[in-house]
């Protein structure tokens, strides 16, 4: 690969990794799973090199699908909250909160920890996760009606953010 592709990667990389893991902590509920799809997003991205047009777009979208299927359909409620609170790299209280977002569907959370965390608009989670903007709309306002049954609302950016 080319130095030129390599920079570019790398300022990608030192602009949004923080606020990718976190993202992705938020969404797997697992760091080891957040770190494992970060890097493998930002392998391949590396192997593909001048190919990738706007990489810091391909690396979210690697990213999440490549959480996604780490995390498999089969995981359920349950082992998403028992993973949180036995791993103490997480604090207690940002446990509990992540433990919230485990009772979301994975596109319901995708779209929250995207908008809150990685501060997208609508129109660009829909083009992370490959769906529309008004449906991106739907599953905000379903999840949001979901936290608010346990959260106060500006609770759930000030945790996020």
């Amino acid at each position: 690969m080319e130095v030129v592709g390599q920079l570019r990667v790398e300022v990608v990389y030192r602009r949004d990794h923080a606020r990718l893991w976190r993202s992705l902590l938020a969404f797997t509920g697992d760091p080891d799973l957040a770190s494992d799809a970060e890097a493998e997003a930002f392998a391949q991205v590396l192997r593909r090199g001048e190919a990738v047009q706007d990489v810091a777009a391909w690396v979210w979208r690697s990213a999440f699908r490549i959480a996604i299927g780490l995390l498999g359909a089969s995981r359920s409620h349950d082992e998403f909250v028992r993973r949180l609170t036995e791993d103490s790299r997480i604090e207690p209280s940002h446990a509990e909160f992540l433990a919230l977002l485990g009772s979301l569907s994975q596109q319901q959370r995708a779209c929250v920890v995207l908008r809150y965390t990685g501060g997208f608009t609508s129109e660009e989670i829909a083009e992370l996760i490959g769906s529309s903007a008004g449906t991106v709309r739907v599953q905000l306002h379903r999840a949001h009606a979901t936290l608010r049954a346990e959260l106060d609302p500006n609770e759930i950016e000030r945790r996020l953010g």
